[in-house]
């Protein structure tokens, strides 16, 4: 029988206290493993879970673009570690004409280097897990160009091709890395995208959701159980000949693509 084995094995997450990672870091405490939620928030559904899960969920305060608060939670954290999932970014939206230069090194600073450095160094400790996974979270703005999105979507480019280079330096340690690249995930962020919309189109917030679901193709958003439970397939045996990959969980909007809708997901 197929299960997905990831009891008991040792989770990293970035960017766990809200949306996308708060369901991964559910998802993997509900399967029995132990989790370690890398975040600058302590949100209530944070309390919570350190209640619900005492001995197997721990949140570390981590700025994931500070070497020296990763190096800190690489130390409280478990002398092996499994999973790594690389979570934590942020979205912007700008013209060309309009990037200013701080603008740029914050989002690449987080979604980019940020996703280097953490993985760096937790690669020793990947290493002697003798079965790491890598779990990088990219977007299907990785595939498609938006307007305005230039910072955001480049930014999860080059999370994609980083996970296709890793996936090859890595390979002779029994590691795997991945990227999955969400379509539109029904999140808090997902407000603030519709908000943009309706700005740019100037109509109502309705309006723009159903001007987004009109080129969905199955006319819904992603739930975050779905990505979360993408997570725990490739953290299982069942993925050990998969790496390199980018997984699009888009109910099929990247393979039709039709322009118009001005903002990114995630």
């Amino acid at each position: 029988m197929f299960e997905l084995d990831v009891k008991e094995r040792n989770i990293v997450v970035t960017g766990g206290s809200s949306g996308i990672g708060l369901a991964i870091c559910q998802a993997f405490l509900q399967k029995g493993a132990n989790v370690s939620n890398w975040d600058i928030h302590q949100t209530d559904e944070v309390k919570q879970l350190l209640a619900e899960y005492p001995s197997s969920y721990q949140y570390l305060e981590v700025d994931v673009i500070e070497e020296s608060s990763i190096l800190k939670a690489v130390g409280n954290t478990w002398g092996t570690v499994d999973v790594l999932i690389n979570n934590a970014g942020i979205i912007s939206k700008s013209l060309l004409e309009n990037i200013c230069v701080e603008g740029w090194n914050r989002i690449y600073d987080i979604n980019v280097r940020g996703t280097m450095l953490v993985t760096k160094n937790l690669l020793r400790k990947l290493k002697v897990s003798g079965r790491g996974r890598v779990i990088n979270l990219s977007s299907m703005t990785a595939k498609i160009g938006l307007e305005t999105y230039s910072l955001y979507s480049s930014t999860k480019a080059a999370v994609s091709n980083l996970t296709k280079v890793w996936a090859l330096e890595l390979a002779k340690d029994g590691i795997t890395v991945n990227a999955l690249c969400p379509g539109w995930a029904d999140t808090a962020m997902k407000g603030k995208l519709v908000q943009g919309i309706a700005g740019i189109h100037d109509i109502t917030n309705e309006e723009a959701e159903e001007l987004i679901l009109g080129h969905v193709p199955q006319k819904r958003f992603i739930q975050t159980g779905e990505i979360a439970f993408c997570c725990l397939f490739l953290a299982s045996t069942l993925a050990q000949g998969i790496s390199g990959q980018e997984l699009f969980i888009d109910t099929g909007l990247t393979n039709m693509f039709k322009p118009g809708v001005h903002v990114a997901n995630r």
